[in-house]
């Protein structure tokens, strides 16, 4: 063997074990960050319960005895039975027919530590929420506390209120499923 042919077979050894090393690199690469999915689908993060501390509601809500309230919130719950949200799609769900007043009243329920006892969820509620996991639910929670602290004004009167059709099917819907099973989530 000459000194050319010695170079030329040391650098394909050398070009050959590079690329081993790389595609053994990958591999390894592939793995740990298998591994690292698989850590993080097992360490699933526990949403915090929502609160109602700091929740500020229209006076005369805020005043309303829980008597007074639970007919109410009765009364709105069997005017979204009567829309028959389980059959909706998506898209009618995001749909604003709800007004501020009715949210609000939902709310202090929540507020007044008062569960809603609904029998036959499974017959009520959209596949999207029987579907959903308790961290799912708490995060709709959350925005909806967020939406409302940002966008009504729990100074103005019934009235004004009663007008504000900012809220959407999906978010009622999200709301009567939240106050019938909050009692069974983990804090």
């Amino acid at each position: 063997m000459n000194f050319s042919e010695i170079i030329v077979s040391l650098v394909l050894f050398i070009l050959i074990l590079f690329f081993l090393l790389k595609k053994n690199n990958k591999k390894i690469e592939q793995t740990n960050s298998y591994n690292y999915e698989k850590e993080v689908t097992f360490q699933d993060k526990q949403i915090q319960m929502p609160s109602s501390i700091g929740l500020w509601l229209p006076k005369d809500i805020e005043d309303l005895s829980k008597r007074n309230l639970r007919g109410i919130v009765h009364k709105i719950f069997d005017s979204y039975k009567i829309f028959d949200y389980k059959k909706m799609d998506l898209n009618e769900l995001n749909k604003k027919e709800w007004h501020s007043w009715q949210v609000s009243m939902l709310l202090m329920l929540f507020k007044k530590d008062e569960e809603y006892f609904i029998v036959n969820q499974e017959e009520i509620f959209h596949d999207f929420l029987l579907n959903s996991n308790e961290n799912d639910i708490k995060s709709f929670i959350h925005t909806i506390l967020r939406k409302y602290k940002k966008q009504v004004d729990i100074s103005s009167k019934k009235d004004k209120l009663c007008k504000e059709y900012i809220w959407t099917n999906k978010e009622i819907s999200i709301l009567f499923y939240f106050l019938a099973n909050y009692k069974n989530f983990k804090i």
